[in-house]
């Protein structure tokens, strides 16, 4: 199930990839920042973007070409983890996002100048604060509910699930090693297992 699901994610995080180029301004950061962003923010972007996956009304995600409840994940040994991710997911569908109030509300998720090793980060802040104000004149023009307050919160719980993501991988790796290295997609394992230093290869 790790081995399915890291397949799963890999092909996800090829589309953030392209979604990434396709922000403006995104290729003229110097490639250092490009690849910052795409490590740091790349999972938390498949995890907002589940939520078009997902069914709330029986609790289901489509997941290799079926939808699936949390049992299905019970492999894992990560119950709570798949639990709050399936949550986030309900919580993210309750909102009703436009597909155009997701995009932009991905987009700032992804360019988001406080990551660390940044060279150019005033390019990525200037990036991030037209983002923000883009999705905020959306937000206003198209909702009378507060919900642009609400988005905030939604952004830890991204960091909070994608911290528990790398703890349980961490004790998948220790248990079984040689599945982590050998079974692993390759770009999984770069940007979840191999050393975490800014400079390691990624193919943009």
């Amino acid at each position: 199930m790790w081995q399915r699901c890291a397949r799963n994610i890999t092909e996800a995080i090829q589309y953030v990839v392209e979604f990434a180029k396709r922000i403006a301004g995104f290729l003229e950061l110097c490639q250092n920042d490009q690849i910052v962003l795409l490590k740091a923010g790349s999972l938390e972007v498949v995890l907002l973007r589940m939520c078009q996956a997902f069914n709330p009304s029986n609790n289901t995600v489509f997941f290799e070409g079926k939808y699936a409840g949390t049992e299905l994940f019970n492999a894992l040994g990560c119950e709570d983890l798949t639990n709050s991710i399936f949550e986030f997911s309900r919580g993210m569908c309750s909102l009703r996002l436009s597909e155009q109030e997701l995009a932009l509300f991905t987009a700032t998720v992804l360019i988001s100048s406080d990551r660390m090793w940044l060279q150019e980060r005033y390019k990525v802040e200037r990036m991030q604060a037209d983002l923000q104000l883009a999705l905020k004149s959306v937000l206003q023009r198209n909702r009378h509910d507060p919900i642009l307050a609400k988005l905030p919160v939604k952004v830890l719980s991204l960091r909070s699930l994608c911290g528990r993501h790398a703890e349980k991988l961490k004790d998948f790796r220790l248990a079984h090693p040689l599945v982590a290295h050998t079974l692993f997609p390759p770009l999984y394992n770069e940007l979840f297992i191999m050393d975490s230093e800014h400079s390691a290869p990624f193919d943009l």
